[in-house]
C-alpha cells in the first residue's frame, strides 16, 4: 500500500486525482463551486511536481489557492452572467417589448386586435384603431400587449 498518501508525503498525482474527483462532483452537483477547488488542486499538483513541499505547506497552499480560486471564479462568473444584452431580457416575456413602436396589423376593434412585432403578430389591447396605425407598447398581460397610439405617448 505504498500508493496511499500518508501524513509525511503527498505526491503530485494525489492532488490531480483530488482535482478529478472535484470535477466529477461539479458535474453531479448544481452550481459552479467545485470547479474552483479542482483548479486549486490541479495547480497545487503542478506546483508539488516542480517543487518538493512539506505536507503542512501543501495543505496551507491548497486552502489559500481554494479561497483565491473561488473569489476570482465568482467574480468571473458574475461578469459573464451580467455581461450580455440577451441576459437583460431573457425570461422577461412580452414585458421586454414595452416602449417599442409597432404597427397594427388587424384593426383593434372593441379593444382587441393584432400588432406586428418584428416578424410575428401579437394579440393587442387598446383603443380602437384601424390597421396600419402606429402604436407604442405600454405594457403586457401574459402574451397580450397593451398599446396606445404613438402620438399620444
Amino acid at each position: 500500500m505504498d500508493w496511499l498518501p500518508t501524513l509525511d508525503r503527498i505526491l503530485p498525482w494525489h492532488w490531480w486525482v483530488l482535482g478529478a474527483v472535484l470535477l466529477i462532483l461539479e458535474v453531479a452537483a448544481p452550481g459552479v463551486f467545485f470547479v474552483w477547488l479542482a483548479l486549486a488542486a490541479f495547480t497545487l499538483g503542478l506546483l508539488v511536481f516542480v517543487l518538493p513541499l512539506s505536507v503542512p505547506l501543501q495543505l496551507l497552499l491548497f486552502a489559500a489557492l481554494s479561497v483565491a480560486a473561488v473569489l476570482v471564479g465568482r467574480r468571473y462568473v458574475s461578469r459573464l452572467a451580467l455581461g450580455g444584452t440577451e441576459g437583460d431580457s431573457l425570461n422577461t416575456g412580452a414585458h421586454r417589448l414595452v416602449g417599442r413602436n409597432v404597427t397594427v396589423t388587424a384593426a383593434i376593434h372593441n379593444g382587441v386586435g393584432r400588432v406586428r412585432v418584428g416578424d410575428s403578430d401579437w394579440r393587442a389591447t387598446g383603443p380602437d384603431l384601424p390597421a396600419g396605425s402606429a402604436v407604442v407598447v405600454t405594457g403586457a398581460d401574459g402574451t397580450t400587449l397593451r398599446v396606445q397610439p404613438a402620438e399620444s405617448t
